[in-house]
């Protein structure tokens, strides 16, 4: 599993951001939290959507 499948698994299971595995700087840490990132952004227009 790459590290933004990890990071949009991680958004979606309820761990935090901060439970980012992967070494600050490093290309992995960077997809890792953009996937996190697309999960919770995703989530956030949805809520937006139905008000």
């Amino acid at each position: 599993m790459s590290p933004f499948d990890q990071g949009v698994v991680a958004a979606e299971t309820g761990m935090s951001k901060d439970d980012n595995p992967y070494q600050p700087g490093t290309s992995a840490h960077s997809d890792w939290n953009a996937g996190y990132e697309s999960v919770v952004e995703a989530d956030e227009a949805t809520r937006l959507d139905g008000e």
